[in-house]
């Protein structure tokens, strides 16, 4: 557990970096409180002035605005007591944006140093199973340190001290009580939170299995679903399921103890200070007036510390998620070996893997399994390997979309261009598509030659030609007037115009003619010149080019199957 203190508190740092902000909620806070009193002042008076100075109601209400009687304060303190209400809401909820929005941008930074550095240097990888319960449930839980432990604590720190002291001077003996039992409700909250900061805990680490145990369903659902053993999985997931629900609810069985007990306790403390009053109202020791202010008092000076309940709790689960994302986000990062330099890293290899292990998702099958290889600098190398190999996972590792479970990856600065097996086609133009830039009016002439060198190369530019509006023709989405060949050839051509210095492509001659896979091929050996290619190919005519082979054999599963005998396994 890291030791926490208050420089590195998201709510404290939200408070410092947030001043103006905090000056204003205090300011309305002390509003707030005069206006209680001024309320409970001038219901008072006119009680005072109906029941006992036997005065008519039309004298206590607003015959002349320019008079303001009683009960047109009255109104008017109620309507400035909804406004400032309205103001403080709005002045919690600004802070809670601005303090979520900042841990989230803590997170999404240290996701990227970390797949940056990580990249290069191997070593353990962010559990992306985790991530969902860190950048969602438990940065939200840090909304109520402002909804509910903010409102507390300048409750305790402004909101009741000025009650006190207007009560005590209105009758120094009831302020002597209200002091008297102030501690009390403290106190007990100090006693629940010994037992409920372990039960919050235990809560949001059930919430983290059961968001993995979800995840990790995705991943291997295909192969559950190969093997008929969707029964025992479910069996698992309603068993996270029904932990995190037992969490969570005794969790709100303290907390509902905690609020009963703590109403339970300033309901008996305005009883007492209501009987003091009352009986010495009887001996004529108090006038009404002061008796019925001070009452209308008690309960609002008492509200923080009912509050205090659902704010402790709200701050004890506010603080396990912020303690979780602390961990993460304060652990140390994996540096690269040795201060490895791109230089050092062109010479032995653009990628390097050493003992590299994959598999989706914690405890399933392994794709992957302590597979070492060397890329080296502008040479062409290609990944083969028999169907289910994992020859496109390697791919993916090697261009950043997918992270090691286990060994060392490796890779130099330089740009990359990726071209998977189906190139994914946008819905916008033609130029668009190779450019990947969106929303362009127009192009320059350099850059339309370049477009059209790229098409001409993959065998396209009599095709764009034809089109209705050429290179600003829209191909719409997925480009699904297009065959597969067409689709592939689009994708190479992007690599040919961003003309990147290592390119990684899946399957590039797969789906195409005889005519046209001799020109893609040609092509290949033209961008080689001076890059370095990784591909996935079985073609025999690529494999004729390659400098380097990386084999891939699929990793031998020991598998043991139950299936159920009443059930008719088809495959």
């Amino acid at each position: 557990m890291i030791q926490r203190d208050m420089k590195k508190c998201f709510f404290f740092q939200t408070m410092v970096h947030n001043k103006a902000i905090l000056a204003g909620y205090a300011l309305c806070e002390t509003g707030r409180a005069m206006l209680i009193a001024a309320a409970a002042f001038w219901a008072a008076t006119v009680v005072d002035d109906v029941f006992l100075q036997e005065m008519a109601p039309s004298e206590t209400a607003p015959v002349l605005l320019m008079a303001a009687p009683a009960l047109l304060v009255l109104f008017l303190v109620l309507i400035f007591l909804y406004l400032l209400g309205f103001l403080l809401n709005y002045q919690q909820q600004e802070l809670s944006y601005r303090a979520r929005s900042l841990v989230r941008e803590k997170l999404h930074e240290k996701i990227l140093s970390s797949i940056s550095i990580k990249g290069q240097a191997g070593g353990e990888f962010i559990q992306m199973n985790n991530l969902l319960p860190l950048a969602l449930e438990q940065v939200d839980a840090l909304d109520l340190w402002f909804t509910k432990v903010l409102p507390v604590i300048f409750g305790l720190a402004i909101h009741l001290p000025i009650l006190l002291i207007i009560s005590a001077g209105t009758d120094p003996m009831t302020g002597l009580l209200m002091l008297i039992t102030l501690p009390i409700a403290p106190f007990l909250l100090y006693l629940i939170g010994r037992v409920s900061r372990d039960a919050s805990k235990k809560e949001w680490q059930k919430l983290t299995e059961l968001s993995a145990g979800f995840a990790e369903l995705l991943h291997t659902l295909p192969t559950v679903k190969l093997f008929r053993q969707e029964r025992r999985l479910t069996e698992t997931v309603a068993s996270l399921s029904e932990n995190f629900a037992q969490s969570a609810l005794l969790v709100l069985q303290i907390t509902f103890i905690s609020a009963f007990a703590l109403e339970l306790i300033t309901t008996l403390s305005i009883a007492i200070v209501a009987v003091s009053i009352g009986l010495r109202l009887l001996y004529g020791q108090l006038t009404f007036f002061t008796a019925f202010f001070v009452l209308l008092v008690l309960p609002e000076f008492y509200q923080p510390l009912r509050q205090a309940g659902t704010a402790f709790h709200g701050g004890m689960t506010a603080y396990t998620a912020e303690t979780s994302l602390a961990e993460f986000l304060h652990s140390r990062e994996v540096k690269a070996e040795a201060n490895l330099s791109n230089d050092l890293t062109q010479e032995m290899g653009v990628i390097i893997g050493q003992h590299i292990s994959f598999g989706y998702g914690a405890g399933s099958l392994p794709i992957l399994q302590d597979k070492s290889f060397v890329v080296p600098a502008q040479q062409i190398t290609v990944i083969r390997g028999s169907s289910g190999s994992g020859k496109t996972t390697l791919l993916r590792l090697c261009g950043g979309l997918l992270s090691p479970t286990k060994g060392i990856l490796r890779k130099s600065r330089v740009p990359l261009s990726y071209v998977p097996q189906e190139p994914h086609l946008f819905n916008g133009t033609l130029a668009e598509n190779i450019t990947l830039v969106f929303a362009a009016d127009s192009y320059s002439a350099e850059e339309q030659a370049k477009i059209r060198q790229a098409l001409e190369k993959v065998q396209l530019l009599a095709w764009a030609e034809q089109l209705p509006q050429g290179m600003m023709t829209l191909l719409g989405e997925g480009g699904q007037n297009l065959s597969q060949g067409q689709r592939k050839r689009l994708g190479l051509a992007r690599a040919i115009y961003q003309q990147r210095d290592l390119v990684l492509m899946d399957e590039p001659t797969a789906a195409l003619d005889s005519a046209t896979r001799a020109e893609i091929i040609k092509v290949l050996w033209e961008l080689a010149q001076g890059r370095t290619l990784l591909l996935v190919s079985h073609d025999e005519d690529l494999l004729a080019l390659a400098d380097n082979i990386i084999l891939l054999e699929p990793v031998e599963q020991n598998l043991e199957v139950q299936i159920e005998t009443e059930e008719e396994v088809v495959l």
